[in-house]
């Protein structure tokens, strides 16, 4: 693993349900969780670093509330048809 992870950077979601979800994602962001030891933090983040971060072995570092922390893929929900993805579940390394 010589390769240097990227980093992505997620800001804190504050809204929930399936309205606001979709309307996330008509906004071009990809809305995620961030699970940590029984809490859960709901974030958002750009879909281009994601697709970057899946071709990367699927981990990668996230910057969130002023710290980088290295995380992976738990869970990625995709579109049936389109192949995008809808909501992503992350886990501390």
């Amino acid at each position: 693993m010589s390769e240097e992870l990227i980093t992505i950077e997620a800001s804190p979601r504050s809204t929930r349900g399936k309205s606001e979800m979709r309307k996330l994602r008509r906004s071009g962001r990809i809305p995620g969780v961030l699970l940590d030891k029984g809490q859960s933090h709901p974030l958002e983040f750009d879909p281009k670093w994601l697709h970057k971060a899946m071709k990367s072995e699927k981990q990668f570092n996230l910057t969130f509330n002023g710290a980088t922390k290295r995380v992976k893929i738990q869970e990625l929900q995709l579109d049936h048809v389109k192949r995008l993805p809808l909501h992503v579940d992350l886990v501390y390394v």
